[in-house]
């Protein structure tokens, strides 16, 4: 399981609490498959203006099922009606050090004057039996879908109307976490995925406590029933006798049933690296789209970051073979 020690190199170091690009150079250095994750991390579009100026992804595959049980592959877009707008290094130290909280400041003032933030929402589809068909594995969260062959389709969009009343309390408390789904929407084998839904409510536990489920922010705001019982900072009064299911004397009604889409399993479960890995076409595919100026800007930001003191040689030299 990756995802614990990437978190742990990208945020500052244990010792000095500050962010280094030594120790994300060298956790990233012996995993390829990050390199197109950088190629938008380096690239115009790694400083956002603002909150309302960026696209938002679902980065992971998930599964949406209709009645009959038939299931499709599908990514999640968020894309800003009001354009993709970005700051270069110059403009982000003048803006940022003008007021290092200017995107919240943004956000806020934007929504309390009406003009409220909107994203167009897509989807790309894809049937499980065309998993194969690509040079890539389609469950890998480091490759995108190619948009020729899957387009993006309109399913509606997403308004942001109203701030918060309390910072702390409506978004602090938040627990986002990608193991609670409703009927019609169902996981995939994207390995990465797997591992957020044990890890985002473990963390979550940790952060805010065994129920945070109870807290209004993450609560149901419609009727519900669950055998959420007893454990620390339970502050929800239950007077009941049943606190499990399926019980005669309290017999709960099923939500509406949807098929969970069968998987078919043979031979010996193994732990090994997905086979299409192909961590090199796309990145390169991406850096070659950008105009030479854009090329240029890309490339100093390399420069920079690997001339970090403490960048060995040979991390130096891992990262110059990766990009050759």
């Amino acid at each position: 399981m990756k995802f614990p020690d990437m978190v742990h190199a990208l945020k500052p170091n244990p010792k000095s609490h500050i962010q280094e690009n030594w120790r994300i150079l060298d956790f990233f250095s012996h995993h390829p498959e990050c390199l197109h994750m950088f190629t938008f991390l380096f690239d115009d579009i790694g400083i956002p203006q603002d909150y309302r100026h960026m696209d938002g992804s679902g980065v992971h595959t998930y599964t949406l099922i209709d009645k009959a049980g038939k299931a499709r592959y599908v990514k999640f877009h968020w894309k800003p009606t009001c354009g993709v707008k970005n700051l270069l290094e110059d403009e982000a130290i003048t803006v940022g050090g003008a007021n290092h909280s200017h995107a919240t400041q943004d956000l806020y003032d934007s929504i309390a004057a009406g003009n409220y933030p909107e994203w167009k929402v897509f989807i790309q589809v894809m049937d499980p039996a065309d998993e194969d068909r690509f040079d890539f594995d389609p469950l890998d969260v480091t490759k995108t879908w190619p948009e020729d062959i899957l387009p993006l389709q309109p399913v509606g969009r997403m308004v942001l109307t109203k701030n918060i009343d309390n910072f702390f309390a409506e978004n602090e408390q938040l627990a986002f976490c990608p193991s609670i789904i409703v009927p019609g929407i169902y996981y995939s084998d994207d390995k990465l995925l797997q591992t957020m839904i044990f890890s985002y409510s473990d963390t979550q536990r940790h952060r805010l406590g065994p129920n945070y489920l109870q807290l209004p922010a993450n609560a149901p705001k419609c009727v519900h029933h669950n055998n959420h019982h007893e454990g620390f900072m339970n502050f929800m009064h239950r007077n009941e006798e049943v606190n499990y299911f399926p019980s005669r004397f309290d017999p709960a009604r099923h939500v509406e049933k949807y098929p969970i889409p069968t998987a078919i399993c043979s031979g010996k479960r193994d732990k090994c690296i997905i086979e299409k890995e192909n961590n090199f076409k796309q990145p390169g595919e991406r850096y070659r789209s950008f105009a030479p100026d854009r090329q240029e800007r890309f490339v100093k930001r390399w420069i920079e970051a690997l001339s970090d003191p403490r960048v060995t040689y040979e991390i130096r030299s891992i990262w110059i073979s990766y990009w050759s």
